[in-house]
């Protein structure tokens, strides 16, 4: 195949004694002969001398460099256009059986719902070369409508992905480029520090210690039910996450900081010793099969029921109508919108972060026990010291481990949360925060 050759190509002025005078312009055109590409110099004629100067001769001149220089060989510029008219939809097929197999089952998933749901009705009949910007920038317009900001912006996060592949795989050229709607922070809702205690209080046995672990600890639903006996390490009153569950399926944690050690208080410590009694096998949390527990079965019949025994209410409606404002009512709410107003096992993690900013643990130390990436290298630079972690951790066992209220019969109790000041806390979860 002949080299491409990027050039400007050379203007000069031919005078006549028969003719007018005029410029014209040099440069190098590949040919396809029986011999293949062979490389020709063309002199073209550009304009009369008294209608152009040598820039607008230039400038004319251009245009034959530039087709010149776009010059591809027939095989290759044959293969480019086939690809260029594959239909996304078998593009989609190919990409998910070639890519998507090496991402996680939980994206994996959410990445399928993408195509199948909203990519493939956009653009599975048009050729892959066929869409641009323009088409892409419409398809999203319209989805604003049907689907939340956040899901838009994932659906286009997956496009992109796909689009990448496609460039790199030669059916397409170029960037999409398209502005997206302006998405709003939802700031999610937590729990209080008395309805942890109040949750705590009103549990037992691994019931209580799961709730215990999640509110200490951080750690996310998927690696609380995959935490096995052995993971305990009670001389060091440590937890190791290596692992996490996701649709009853053994998987690696969600990022690469989620494989971790997290130091635990002596209190939880010692409950989780008297819960194992020397168990060093099977899962920590498991069923009477010894299977692990179910996150769903968690929620629905543990927490969402011991909630409505302590009338802390799932939904939070006076937040809910913040959000929505004026404009809407609270039937009219988007799925995002009910969830940051709900409480559930995920919140248990927003309350442990909570905490931790409220007990003035050091930023490293809350993104170490939270499995949180760093994108910063100086952060991933920054280390810290085991006391400063054990420190954190007995903080957050006397934070949640003392001071139990008696176990609720049937009477409404309401507690401020913690964003609130020393006005108002109960006397004894002030002076906890005062002492740390």
């Amino acid at each position: 195949m002949a080299r491409r050759r990027w050039q400007e190509g050379t203007v000069y002025l031919r005078k006549s004694k028969n003719l007018p005078d005029a410029w014209w312009g040099r440069f190098v055109e590949t040919v396809e002969t029986e011999r293949g590409p062979v490389r020709v110099q063309r002199n073209v004629r550009l304009g009369e001398a008294r209608l152009y100067t040598k820039p607008l001769a230039k400038r004319a001149l251009r245009e034959h460099v530039d087709r010149a220089n776009d010059y591809q060989p027939i095989a290759v510029k044959s293969q480019t256009m086939g690809k260029a008219a594959t239909p996304f939809a078998v593009f989609a097929a190919r990409w998910q059986e070639e890519i998507l197999v090496h991402k996680k089952a939980s994206t994996a998933a959410t990445v399928k719902g993408h195509i199948n749901n909203s990519l493939i009705p956009a653009f599975g009949k048009l050729a892959v070369g066929d869409i641009d910007s323009e088409r892409v920038q419409s398809f999203l317009n319209r989805l604003v409508g049907k689907a939340s900001p956040k899901t838009v912006k994932n659906v286009w996060t997956t496009l992109r992905i796909m689009w990448n592949s496609a460039v790199a795989w030669k059916y397409v050229t170029g960037e999409l480029r398209v502005e997206l709607p302006r998405s709003r922070k939802l700031r999610m809702r937590c729990y209080t520090v008395q309805e942890v205690k109040r949750i705590l209080a009103n549990t037992k046995g691994g019931e209580q210690l799961f709730f215990w672990l999640a509110a200490e600890t951080g750690m996310r639903v998927g690696e609380l039910v995959a935490l096995r006996a052995g993971d305990v390490d009670v001389e060091k009153a440590s937890v190791e996450v290596s692992k996490a569950i996701w649709r009853r399926t053994e998987h690696n944690p969600k990022t690469e900081a989620g494989f971790r050690s997290i130091c635990i208080s002596a209190q939880l410590c010692s409950q989780l010793q008297e819960y194992l009694a020397g168990r060093t096998e099977g899962y920590l949390f498991h069923t009477s099969s010894g299977n692990s527990w179910d996150a769903s079965n968690v929620l629905e019949r543990k927490l969402n029921t011991l909630l409505d025994r302590l009338e802390i209410p799932k939904i939070d409606p006076k937040l809910l109508a913040k959000i929505l404002g004026k404009d809407r009512t609270i039937e009219q709410a988007t799925r995002s919108e009910k969830r940051a107003a709900s409480l559930g096992l995920h919140s248990l993690r927003h309350t442990n972060a909570t905490a931790m900013d409220s007990l003035s643990i050091p930023q490293q130390i809350r993104k170490q026990r939270l499995g949180h990436s760093g994108n910063s290298v100086t952060e991933n630079y920054t280390h810290t010291f085991t006391q400063d972690e054990r420190d954190a951790a007995e903080k957050l066992g006397q934070l949640f481990g003392t001071e139990w209220p008696e176990i609720d019969k049937g009477k409404v109790i309401s507690f401020p949360n913690l964003s609130q000041k020393e006005e108002g806390l109960a006397g004894g979860v002030r002076q906890a925060l005062v002492n740390q």
